[in-house]
């Protein structure tokens, strides 16, 4: 794999090639079923994609949308779950009376967080989910453990997990993309805690510092679990 001229912050995934571990393979998957249904909008498509944080859920949702709406992005509306009230589903319930767009044959709605949207809201997205025609896309991602939201909510999706990708997997994609030493890629692995967004931070760090890498966490919740690295100060 051809090293990158971007700098780590600067790094923004494409495309799969650009996921690390299982979050990739998740990728592939869902934009071959995406690709499929671009072809012949006779469903919609619920997904939700879960998991600790920095691990891409993001990005694949982005990915998804842009096939579907074949890159228009007039035809896919963003949000952050904690900015959806009730006001803001009923607009969605509204918009279900209009097939398709004037651009396309999908239209995409996609909240990061959705956990974070508003009980009433949440209650309601459950009729817009159930009422969405084919043509119609909700994407969702969450950080909580699909425990943690509604039988009746998680029910309307296909649930998907992210995995945190291994200290190998992480390691392997910034030498591969940054040329950097191994060790050095093993430290920032490790003190990562399987979160790429913030390996890319300590990368970050350490070519503009020419600090030493970071080492990882030896403190200790209350529960007694390791807790992740925190981002290297310059």
């Amino acid at each position: 794999m051809k090293s990158v001229s971007t700098e780590p912050m600067g790094f923004r995934p494409q495309g799969t090639d650009d996921l690390v571990g299982q979050p990739a393979r998740v990728a592939e998957a869902l934009l071959r079923k995406a690709r499929r249904l671009r072809q012949s909008p006779t469903s919609n498509l619920r997904v939700l994609l879960y998991g600790p944080p920095g691990v891409g859920k993001t990005t694949i949702a982005e990915l998804v949308a842009r096939e579907l709406t074949d890159g228009q992005s007039i035809c896919v509306e963003e949000a952050n779950g904690k900015m959806v009230c009730a006001e803001t589903v009923r607009l969605w319930m509204a918009s279900l009376a209009h097939a398709g767009n004037l651009f396309g044959d999908w239209s995409v709605v996609l909240v990061n967080e959705v956990d974070r949207a508003s009980r009433d809201a949440q209650d309601l997205l459950l009729s817009y989910l159930d009422k969405m025609p084919a043509g119609r896309a909700f994407l969702a991602t969450s950080n909580l453990d699909l425990s943690a939201l509604t039988d009746r909510f998680q029910s309307r999706f296909q649930a998907i997990r992210l995995e945190a990708p291994t200290t190998d997997e992480i390691a392997g994609f910034l030498r591969d993309r940054w040329r950097i030493a191994a060790d050095v890629a093993a430290r920032i692995a490790v003190g990562s805690g399987g979160n790429v967004r913030a390996a890319l931070l300590d990368l970050q760090t350490f070519l503009d510092a020419g600090e030493p890498a970071p080492k990882p966490a030896k403190n200790h919740n209350r529960n007694g679990d390791r807790r992740h690295a925190r981002r290297s100060r310059v």
